[in-house]
């Protein structure tokens, strides 16, 4: 998640903007009280990172949503799997799977709107 509120902050500067970040819910729901307590945290202390800033661009707190009740979560959550899978999929992994991914990412990276 420090990356990811880095990266937004980054962004947010550049643009002269503001962010709001909503985010799919993690995989234990106390995580997420965490995650905002960090928030918090970079943002009176700056973060921990080679980075080292102080988080201003992000407004409000972290909203988490599921990304089963809403298409635009689920779609990110998509995108954010399909790109992993590319960058991390092995030499031995089965040959069928390289050939589908770069497929499907073909469907979608026109679409993609920012890259942090």
């Amino acid at each position: 998640m420090l990356v990811a509120l880095e990266s937004v902050d980054e962004y947010a500067e550049r643009s002269g903007e503001y962010a709001l970040v909503i985010a799919d819910e993690p995989g234990q729901h106390d995580h997420q009280d965490q995650y905002r307590a960090d928030l918090t945290r970079y943002r009176q202390q700056g973060t921990w990172s080679h980075r080292g800033r102080v988080i201003k661009g992000i407004v409000d707190t972290l909203h988490f949503a599921p990304s089963k009740a809403g298409r635009l979560v689920q779609a990110v959550d998509l995108i954010a799997f399909v790109h992993h899978r590319i960058h991390s999929t092995t030499v031995t992994a089965d040959n069928r799977v390289v050939p589908v991914d770069n497929a499907l990412w073909r469907r979608i990276e026109h679409q993609y709107c920012w890259k942090p």
